[in-house]
């Protein structure tokens, strides 16, 4: 998988821990591109930190049960997408992420950041395929997340 200027073609071209960006209703798969303005600071922080290392971070829904861990986030769903990115903005970030790959939560890292982290297991079939995800029914995906 290409995304941007680097090409994804195996599993060890990925890092084994990624920052990742929980966001309720958004959708990114293999292929795909999501466009995202990044206004939260530890977010920025996440962002400008990943533009510094892999350009890497990993798309993912909060669990849909509502439930909370200690620290009164929601838990995360098991799995994500690896999504490549370029700085396009200002003082804030303006970004388009290109879906490289899903992969799974192995698990959550407890790592000094004010964002997440999570070591991963990427889905290394995607790396080879192709699509850009326009025949996608993203709805469906949306409602079967919340039915598991």
């Amino acid at each position: 998988m290409k995304a941007g200027n680097v090409s994804y073609n195996f599993e060890n071209d990925l890092p084994d821990t990624i920052p990742v960006f929980p966001l309720t209703g958004a959708l990114l798969l293999p292929g795909g591109q999501l466009p995202l303005n990044i206004f939260e600071p530890r977010y920025r922080k996440m962002v400008s930190n990943a533009l510094r290392g892999e350009k890497l971070i990993g798309m993912i829904q909060p669990d849909f049960n509502n439930a909370h861990n200690d620290e009164g986030s929601p838990p995360l769903s098991d799995i994500g997408c690896i999504s490549a990115f370029q700085e396009m903005g200002d003082g804030r970030i303006h970004i388009s992420l290109s879906g490289v790959c899903r992969f799974k939560v192995i698990e959550g890292m407890t790592i000094n950041t004010d964002y997440r982290q999570c070591r991963i297991k990427p889905f290394e079939a995607d790396l080879a395929e192709v699509s850009q995800g326009d025949d996608i029914d993203r709805d469906a995906i949306l409602l079967a997340f919340k039915i598991t």
